[in-house]
């Protein structure tokens, strides 16, 4: 819990007959962190790569087939199960999974396929009809035969629609002021108006480029009909009320063909997706003429769990080396770089955002996750104390991450991570006996913030000062504790945030704490603590023995000791700036309770009639604003005063190739 699963290195060289076979062990027991070839420090272009590429991009296209298949019979894909099988009922091959797949689909498209099609022709067709009968309304106001209107020999007309502002139709009346014409204006669509224009055929081009100027834009009007306009409107509404029966039938069939192939669909889905997520990582593996390496990381602890499977393969055609545990030292400098597998128990495992979202912690660092739940729990209780917000945190938090809704399940770790800060603020806002802002209502167990004293807002502020002191400790004793792991004895002792610093920190401290009076020697441990740090290259080289020119070694020492006598000033000014930090945990928790009275003296003197909304929407506006900046300002506190202190990042997660 407190430092990273031991890995090892494992090594896997088959015969491709029975690639298969290895491929389906290697995914089903999902323990396996794929490595790329061009990683390993031995290729040196002796493994050929697997051209994979084609594979993928047919299991791709199948993909795409298959889930518009389920998008056309209405079946929502973004929130369905990735596995519609047991993880033993899936075939591991991408090869033969890929082609024995697409023959199936190739079947049940042949059978669904010229409905969905017979469908959107229909469609085609109805949208057609209902454009044609809305462009004919708009001539029928006018009381115009079709047929007469399309068999003009001396008159021109034009059907179209202008710009709905008035200048643009005064302008076109201007310019065909002179020009014996009929303008009719039709029915305003948005931000456009129908018109129709009349002419002889004579002045069809100064009709035309007037209507140019007026930004006039031409409406097609139907010529496969005869009749009057009525007649004609008539015969298309009885055509659009047919095609959408026709269509009501052939969805029907598509609801039973639904019911028939949507568990075959889905299982070949899953299928397709996991056979995907192999071929991918078969682009890693190296190959020779006859055979395929594959190489990756395995927990140590479950390296004879997939010795044990591959053993009951052919022994002649797959052969498995392991190494030893790799440890933390090892780490730093091994070639391909170690993953961090973190194994958290449950009630930990809504905080691990918070430390995946700063960075990967690498495989020699030590596990922060315990450390972080429980000081952003204290910091969130503490700036946010209140009972009746954090029940509402509490509870919105709890139902969100049990809620059976497919669209929550992503978010479900991110609510309990909210019901866990709802769990502080109401544990700490039985020490204030504050419940929605109100004083008096509950009993504190500690003090009332409404009613303090001087010295009791003294008080609470000191106490984020003294968590800042805890917090900051820690931090450092998580960065000795690391160096140590790494074998890191320079960094341990003498580094920035080492064994000397602390002291003399914790040296401070006391001295401040006990009120003890000045005096040189005093000031002279201090220093003698941090000349350390100062002296740390020469002092490393000193012990390491380090064979160096000496006329090298001045010059190096030199600049050392400049650059070390800034890192001094630069480790006080460090640790008193991050401990003054730490304020803002109690000045937050004043800055509520206040903001809360404020709230409250708006409505004060009201009816209960009037003040009861004012009342929630303040407190609803509360929950979301300062629960926001509380949660930022305690990332805040973790990410730039905690973490910097020991954080080593720029790991790689692990992930195994598995069924998900």
């Amino acid at each position: 819990m407190f430092t990273p699963e031991k890995m090892s290195f494992v090594n896997i060289s088959t015969l491709d007959s029975n690639l298969t076979q290895v491929l389906d062990c290697v995914t089903k027991l999902g323990i396996m962190h794929i490595v790329d070839k061009k990683d390993l420090p031995i290729n040196d272009g002796l493994l050929k790569d697997v051209d994979i590429q084609p594979l993928k991009d047919k299991l791709s296209e199948i993909n795409v087939r298959i889930n518009n298949l389920l998008s056309e019979m209405g079946i929502d894909t973004k929130y369905l199960p990735t596995l519609s099988k047991s993880q033993s009922e899936i075939e591991i091959d991408p090869f033969q999974v890929a082609s024995k797949v697409e023959n199936e689909l190739t079947e049940i498209e042949s059978e669904i396929n010229p409905i969905i099609q017979r469908i959107a022709q229909l469609q085609s067709e109805m949208n057609k009809l209902e454009k044609d009968s809305k462009q004919l309304h708009s001539l029928e106001v006018h009381g115009i035969n079709l047929e007469d209107l399309l068999n003009m020999r001396f008159l021109y007309f034009a059907f179209g629609d202008i710009p709905v502002e008035f200048e643009h139709f005064r302008r076109l009346i201007d310019s065909l002021e002179r020009i014996p014409c009929v303008v009719l204006q039709g029915e305003t669509v948005g931000n456009r108006q129908q018109i129709l224009v009349f002419s002889l055929m004579t002045d069809k081009d100064i009709i035309v480029n007037a209507l140019e100027g007026a930004y006039f834009s031409k409406i097609d009007i139907p010529q496969d009909y005869q009749g009057s306009i009525p007649e004609i409107l008539d015969k298309i509404e009885y055509e659009i009320w047919s095609k959408r029966e026709d269509i009501a039938e052939l969805r029907g069939e598509i609801q039973n063909l639904r019911r028939t192939w949507r568990k075959r669909l889905l299982e070949l889905r899953t299928e397709i997706i996991v056979n995907q997520n192999v071929a991918e990582s078969m682009e890693r593996f190296g190959k020779t003429e006859r055979s395929y390496f594959i190489c990756g990381w395995v927990p140590y602890k479950e390296v004879g769990k997939l010795k044990k499977e591959l053993e009951k393969m052919d022994s002649h055609s797959v052969l498995m080396n392991a190494t030893e545990a790799i440890t933390a030292q090892e780490s730093e400098h091994y070639r391909p770089k170690v993953p961090t597998k973190f194994v958290h128990p449950f009630f930990l495992r809504p905080f691990t955002g918070l430390i995946t979202t700063f960075d990967i912690p690498r495989y020699s660092a030590i596990d922060p996750t315990v450390f972080v739940s429980l000081s952003f729990m204290a910091m969130f209780g503490i700036m946010f104390a209140d009972v009746g917000h954090g029940s509402v945190l509490f509870l919105i938090g709890l139902l969100a991450s049990v809620y059976p809704l497919p669209q929550l399940k992503p978010l479900r770790r991110m609510f309990a991570f909210l019901s866990c800060c709802g769990a502080a603020s109401i544990i700490t806002g039985l020490l204030f006996g504050n419940l929605f802002g109100k004083e008096g209502i509950l009993t504190p167990l500690w003090f009332s913030l409404e009613h303090m004293e001087p010295t009791q807002v003294n008080r609470m502020l000191s106490v984020g000062v003294y968590f800042g002191i805890g917090m900051i400790s820690l931090g450092v004793l998580l960065s000795i504790a690391q160096h140590f792991r790494s074998r890191n004895l320079k960094e341990a002792f003498f580094g920035q945030w080492g064994v000397s610093s602390i002291i003399a920190y914790w040296l401070i401290i006391y001295l401040y704490i006990s009120k003890s009076q000045f005096s040189w020697d005093k000031v002279l441990i201090i220093v003698l603590l941090l000349l350390p740090i100062m002296f740390k290259q020469p002092i490393s080289k000193l012990i390491s023995k380090d064979k160096q020119s000496h006329h090298g070694q001045e010059e190096e020492h030199g600049e050392s000791l400049i650059e070390s006598g800034f890192q001094i000033y630069e480790v006080a000014l460090a640790y008193l700036a991050n401990t003054l930090s730490y304020i803002r945990v109690a000045a937050f928790d004043l800055s509520h309770a206040g903001l809360m009275m404020a709230a409250y003296s708006l409505t004060k003197g009201q009816s209960l009639f009037l003040s009861l909304p004012s009342d929630i929407a303040s407190n609803i506006f509360v929950i979301m604003l300062e629960g926001l900046i509380v949660g930022i300002q305690c990332m805040r506190l973790e990410y730039y005063e905690f973490f910097s202190k020991f954080f080593a990042g720029e790991g790689i997660e692990y992930k195994p190739l598995k069924i998900t």
